[in-house]
């Protein structure tokens, strides 16, 4: 193990699993490259927080299954670039992250699959452009979605396809949404897809009642 002193510390493959770690590490403040990997780690340690030049970490394969929330530059880590987070457990990937120069984040199998699609990608920088996507809020258009309204009858769902066909962009016209606001006695009523012209992809609506709780022709 590197003296934390050093501005490059690598303790990789190292079982830190039941270290007991302090609140912080004065000496900590002069690290730069930091290098955690395979070291069991279940969650990023707190103590990190004190790197306050730290430039490149690593913190891949380890089980670490959540990201707090001063792991970045907008955090704890003013100065932080490079974070390398594969091999993780984690889930999400929070939007503080666009201010990273390099992210990496492949082959984790909890990561959710908007972000895992780019970060499993072999262009590199695919991640960290998504990130900054998300950040700004340019994003592409959705290309489907699938809307599944469930509940008994006369607790407003027919209100809300209202709502929805209200105003701009119209899902569909209002002489679809009567053919399909009628009661069944059956759990499922017919399901309506909706194509732009724009996007290829369809979106699928579904409404549903419990069986019995209407018969066929009546109101909402």
């Amino acid at each position: 193990m590197h003296d934390v002193s050093s501005p490059v510390v690598s303790v990789s493959k190292l079982d830190l699993s039941d270290v007991k770690w302090p609140a912080a590490v004065p000496a900590m403040n002069r690290v730069r490259w930091l290098d955690l990997s395979s070291c069991k780690l279940k969650e990023v340690p707190a103590v990190l927080q004190s790197c306050a030049l730290l430039s490149k970490l690593e913190l891949h394969h380890n089980p670490i299954k959540e990201l707090p929330d001063w792991l970045s530059p907008a955090g704890a880590l003013p100065v932080l670039s490079y974070l390398d987070v594969s091999f993780t457990s984690i889930r999400t990937l929070p939007v503080t992250f666009s201010q990273l120069s390099t992210l990496r984040a492949s082959d984790c199998d909890q990561l959710a699959t908007h972000f895992k699609t780019h970060a499993d990608s072999a262009d590199l920088d695919a991640l960290t452009r998504y990130i900054k996507q998300c950040a700004t809020g340019d994003m592409k258009p959705l290309r489907q979605v699938t809307v599944m309204l469930l509940g008994p009858a006369n607790v407003g769902k027919s209100r809300i396809v209202e709502c929805m066909t209200s105003s701009k962009p119209r899902i569909y016209h209002k002489k679809v949404l009567k053919q399909r606001r009628c009661r069944t006695i059956f759990p499922v009523i017919s399901a309506y897809t909706f194509r732009s012209k724009s996007v290829p992809e369809p979106l699928h609506v579904l409404f549903t009642d419990p069986p019995g709780s209407a018969s066929v022709g009546s109101g909402t």
